[in-house]
């Protein structure tokens, strides 16, 4: 009877176990759809069904499972696509916005796979292209506001919410035989959240990286490179620019009044080989305000400069909640540039000084 009573306890106590182990999967994601027309692209004006604009087209599944004395398994995997087509965003990656495992603990969160830097992941929230449109980013988006880059073979520590505050580091290894730093990225970020105020910093270097310059920017040639014959001629073909060294900074907050939320940002993206360096630099402002429960307004300003090009920005947007989950709304952005093409980010280089954009749609998450 006593061994019959052990036994029961222990499998009682297995069962507990059990129990407090269970794991939660959630499965969430975007989809958004609208029709956009600019106003000149390589010299000729546009009206296309254009996908994930208000935020990204995706799906991902999260999981977490309690391990006990504050101690948590958890993995994120999440796919971006395009809406429109039914295309993944990055051909032959499945999972390239997030794929991670990591184990969260009282003293930090330790992550390891593919995933953003922290320009991506601190600074997004202030930034008025999450907040609105895609089209708003800065031009090329070089400082990553949109996530189209990530780390691989990544390791992230973060740090637990002290009041509000928390920050992290993170290293993607090159895993290049005799050089620890060929292909590496690195970053660092902090950011605040609170009731009113909201703010964030971050760092990242990225060792010999290729990006798109004529492609996003109407740039022809950058430190001895050749990058396209003629950057908005129809017919353009684009090589990127392959820098030795990608240095990324960023400042941003905003605060809430009532029903206003002005918000600016700072960035500053250098790129380095061995001919020299060119500089990105991007200055922002703008609010939200709620004109009621359900709809909100958003206006801001920006200019960007690289090289000896300037171009600045209006952007509008009037959000509509139809739910929680459901978003109408209507966007518009308008670019002069000067010493080089209006590029308004998501569209080809305009012929010309000057580049608008009108658009419609909705957003749904799951």
């Amino acid at each position: 009877m006593k061994t019959t009573g052990i036994r029961l306890a222990a499998i009682a106590l297995a069962a507990s176990g059990a129990a407090s182990a269970q794991e939660n999967v959630t499965v969430y994601g975007s989809v958004d759809a609208g029709v956009s027309y600019v106003s000149n692209q390589r010299g000729g004006s546009s009206v296309r069904e254009d996908a994930g604009n208000r935020s990204p087209d995706r799906i991902g599944f999260r999981g977490a499972e309690d391990l006990g004395s504050g101690y948590k398994a958890l993995f994120v995997v999440e796919s971006g696509f395009n809406l429109d087509d039914g295309s993944m965003k990055r051909a032959g990656v499945l999972f390239n916005r997030y794929s991670v495992v990591g184990l969260s603990t009282p003293a930090g969160t330790v992550t390891m796979g593919h995933m953003p830097d922290f320009m991506y992941e601190y600074l997004r929230f202030q930034s008025n292209g999450n907040l609105g449109s895609a089209y708003f980013f800065h031009p090329g988006n070089l400082d990553n506001m949109a996530n189209q880059f990530q780390l691989d073979n990544a390791v992230k520590y973060e740090s637990p919410n002290f009041g509000g505050f928390t920050f992290g580091a993170m290293n993607g290894f090159g895993e290049q035989a005799g050089s620890f730093n060929k292909a590496r990225t690195y970053s660092f970020g902090a950011k605040y959240i609170g009731s009113a105020l909201n703010a964030g910093l971050a760092y990242t270097v990225s060792h010999d990286r290729a990006i798109n310059i004529g492609g996003t920017l109407g740039v022809g040639r950058l430190l001895g490179q050749t990058l396209s014959a003629n950057p908005v001629a129809p017919d353009a073909v684009y090589a990127n620019f392959n820098a030795d060294l990608t240095t990324s900074m960023g400042i941003n907050a905003s605060y809430k009044i009532g029903d206003f939320m002005p918000h600016a940002m700072y960035s500053r993206v250098k790129l380095e080989n061995k001919v020299g360096s060119a500089a990105q630099a991007n200055y922002e402002i703008g609010t939200d305000y709620n004109l009621s429960v359900a709809d909100t307004v958003g206006v801001s300003v920006s200019r960007s400069t690289f090289q000896n090009i300037r171009w600045n920005q209006f952007n509008l947007i009037n959000m509509y909640r139809l739910s929680k989950r459901t978003t109408l709304y209507v966007a518009g952005a308008y670019q002069k540039a000067s010493g080089g093409y209006a590029v308004i980010n998501g569209f080809l280089p305009s012929n010309s000084q000057s580049q608008a954009v009108y658009r419609v749609g909705i957003h749904h998450l799951f």
